[in-house]
């Protein structure tokens, strides 16, 4: 649904709770007879009216129109997605988040990395994406190797999971710990 037809739609709502307020003033008598009478006396009676009736009936076959036209079935991405193939068949898009999961996942492959934060921006031009990693590093690796390590381990990752090749990444140490990494013990 556009901007447009839930601006419609939003207005068109307040417009019902408006009625439907009056309404129930009238049916548990808040407002008194002669004066709701009196008031649609003066509503009919005006060109105005005309008019409003006609753009309610506009905005209900718009809105009707928008119910009746969504393909089922369908997935919004969000504008926050990046589009990783373009076909006149088909579109495949990837949330961010995935992307930040693949790439966390391969950096705490590499021996020496104990935590990892990934950052994954979305950019306009021929890449699609931009990486950057905060690394907590084991003490007595070389930052260094251990950031070409990582680099190589989320550029194979990305080329496995996405076949997304020379992504920019960029890794920043910002801890060294001489704490031991809690593995998940994998059950076969």
């Amino acid at each position: 649904m556009g901007i447009i037809s839930r601006l419609l739609l939003f207005l068109y709502v307040l417009a019902v709770l408006a009625a439907l307020v009056a309404c129930a003033g009238v049916y548990f008598h808040l407002i008194p007879a002669q004066l709701w009478q009196d008031a649609l006396k003066e509503i009919i009676s005006r060109q105005e009216t005309l008019a409003v009736i006609g753009a309610m009936t506009l905005a209900s076959l718009c809105l009707l129109c928008v119910v009746f036209s969504g393909k089922k079935d369908s997935i919004e991405h969000e504008s926050g997605d990046i589009e990783l193939q373009k076909g006149q068949a088909s579109a495949v898009f990837v949330a961010v988040e995935a992307i930040t999961d693949v790439v966390e996942r391969a950096a705490l492959t590499v021996s020496g990395v104990r935590e990892v934060k990934a950052d994954v921006k979305k950019i306009s031009g021929e890449m699609p994406l931009k990486i950057k990693m905060s690394v907590v590093l084991a003490q007595g690796y070389s930052a260094p190797q251990v950031s070409e390590k990582v680099n190589s381990a989320v550029n194979s990752a990305l080329m496995t999971a996405l076949e997304i090749s020379g992504a920019p990444t960029e890794v920043r140490v910002t801890e060294v710990t001489n704490a031991v990494a809690e593995r998940e013990r994998r059950v076969v």
